[in-house]
């Protein structure tokens, strides 16, 4: 893929979309009573490495400003 602000944002903002999930789900997940799948967590996680992974290697390469 090549590097570029268009690969990059839509990556970077599904990567901040599920690690916020992941933090409003953590605390009804770790209850006995969950009202959360199981699978959703795992999922949001999987979801999140991905997205960081691809928005990393897709990120803008930064040129110092002349």
């Amino acid at each position: 893929m090549k590097r570029s602000l268009g690969w990059f944002l839509p990556f970077f903002v599904i990567t901040v979309a599920s690690g916020a999930a992941l933090i409003l789900l953590t605390p009804g997940a770790v209850d006995s009573a969950a009202a959360s799948p199981v699978w959703a967590m795992s999922a949001l996680g999987a979801v999140f490495a991905a997205s960081a992974f691809v928005a990393w290697k897709v990120r803008p390469k930064l040129t110092p400003a002349e």
